[in-house]
């Protein structure tokens, strides 16, 4: 049979293929064998070649122009997902108003690179939500750790500051303090760190007030713990005091010798320019603005019978503060008559007469210079109203004409009972109380001033050795009483 495919002329005998060619075969044809094929190795330099210049005529730009055809589109959308923009004046130009798929040649061109979004796939999240919800509250955990140790750590600061207790401090807590008054001043006083914080603090681990008094437990940069185990524990050093006693009846001026004496660092002149002050309030109604004229008192502060009697304790740190001294005592005066009218109330009489609270408080005084013994305050009280009331001749009490000559009442002389003092209640032309009081009654002759026992008596003598007085209501029994207290030695 004759092989109709070869192109081999009749009477050409084709050589016999080797093995490797008909392997080659098999991926394809098998490049003809030449006879003449140099050998393989280095070619000799030919004689006359020489490599061309390159320049304009060499570049394929010169010799021919290439037409590029635009590609057909992917998909019939915007031309959005192309990223890249080729250089300019290579590549492919597209004229926004023309044909955006229409040819354009140009001289060369860098290719372009086409996205189709199609192409996109979304992977699925590495982590599930149990996991992202961990590491949330993983992160949260530790912020909230952090945010409370940095408060709680502040807070320990303030509460008991970094550092031992400093130096120590003199603390003093006035009487009617509050708590707040205590905290600003242990935070002025540098003891405590932060009042704020000490003052809520407080309210959970104080009972009832801090005690009035002078502390000395108390140093610089304490606890709170420790401030509070000084003031509500340790409490207040117990003060130093010393007494001072005024006896019932005095004078002014005698009040002023005896709190000199009692204390030498009450200055005489001292106590006598404090007098000059306001001491008592308008709580007694009547007390003069100021010294009477002609007053018999050598002080002419006009403060006489505004003093009350009494023992007094005196803190040492005030033991030179005469004005702190004289106002106690008058302070007392006011608050024991006031409580003694609270207590009983006033007689009917003192309104029949129209009295004031200072009238009261002089005829008080005279009680506390007539009576002896506590049987006869109500009836001497009683005594000295009838008088004033009946009008018919003065009170002749001879204390007053004592106190209207400044001197004891056992050297009197007749001169002194004859004086027109208008303290001088022996004056026959004197029917009146004395302009003021005559001494600084006590306690039990302001009750008697203030409630006289209900009696006629007009007279009183002295007739017993205790210091007793007779009492009598009309003249005769009067001049028995007299005869009886000149036989016995007390007239």
């Amino acid at each position: 049979m004759t092989d109709t495919n070869d192109d081999s002329s009749p009477g050409e005998q084709k050589p016999d293929p080797s093995g490797v060619d008909r392997l080659l075969s098999r991926f394809g044809p098998v490049p003809e064998q030449k006879s003449n094929r140099d050998a393989p190795g280095p070619r000799p330099a030919g004689e006359g070649l020489q490599r061309p210049e390159p320049g304009p005529a060499s570049h394929p730009s010169s010799q021919a122009t290439v037409t590029i055809e635009p590609p057909s589109p992917l998909f019939d959308e915007p031309r959005d997902d192309v990223f890249g923009q080729p250089p300019v004046g290579v590549g492919t130009w597209v004229d926004p108003e023309a044909d955006p798929f229409a040819a354009e040649t140009v001289e060369s061109f860098e290719p372009v690179e086409v996205i189709d979004r199609r192409d996109w796939v979304r992977m699925p999240r590495r982590t599930g939500p149990v996991f992202r919800f961990l590491v949330a509250a993983f992160v949260l955990v530790i912020g909230v750790s952090f945010v409370y140790g940095r408060v709680t750590n502040w807070f320990d600061d303030q509460y008991d500051p970094p550092g031992a207790p400093g130096s120590a401090v003199e603390f003093a807590i006035p009487a009617g303090a509050t708590a707040n008054d205590v905290t600003q001043q242990l935070y002025a006083d540098n003891v405590i760190a932060n009042p704020t914080l000490f003052r809520y603090w407080l309210g959970d681990n104080l009972d009832g007030d801090f005690q009035a008094g002078d502390y000395i437990c108390l140093q610089e940069n304490m606890s709170f713990d420790e401030a509070l185990a000084c003031l509500d524990g340790v409490g207040p050093v117990p003060p130093q005091f010393f007494s001072i006693t005024i006896p019932e009846g005095l004078r002014l001026v005698e009040i002023v010798d005896v709190l000199n004496a009692e204390n030498p660092n009450y200055a005489q002149a001292d106590l006598e320019a404090d007098l000059q002050a306001t001491l008592v309030s308008v709580g007694l109604t009547g007390v003069p603005d100021g010294p009477i004229p002609g007053s018999p008192d050598p002080t002419g502060s006009g403060k006489e019978g505004l003093l009350f009697p009494a023992t007094y304790q005196v803190d040492e740190k005030n033991e030179t503060d005469t004005l702190d001294i004289l106002r106690r005592m008058a302070d007392t005066m006011e608050l024991k008559f006031n409580q003694a009218v609270v207590d009983s109330g006033r007689d009917p009489v003192i309104e029949d007469l129209e009295l004031t609270d200072y009238q009261v408080l002089t005829i008080a005084s005279l009680i506390e210079e007539e009576y002896l013994i506590d049987e006869d305050l109500g009836r001497i009280s009683r005594v000295i109203y009838n008088r004033l009331l009946n009008g018919r001749f003065p009170l002749g009490i001879d204390a007053t004409a004592c106190y209207a000559a400044q001197k004891p009442c056992a050297e009197l002389t007749q001169e002194d009972l004859d004086s027109t003092s208008p303290w001088n209640t022996r004056d026959l032309g004197n029917y009146d109380l004395p302009p003021t009081p005559i001494a600084s009654p006590g306690e039990k002759a302001i009750r008697a001033a203030l409630n006289p026992d209900e009696g006629d008596w007009l007279y009183y003598v002295r007739t017993e050795e205790d210091g007793g007085h007779t009492f009598a209501v009309t003249d005769a029994e009067f001049l028995a009483a007299k005869a009886l207290c000149a036989e016995r030695g007390y007239c």
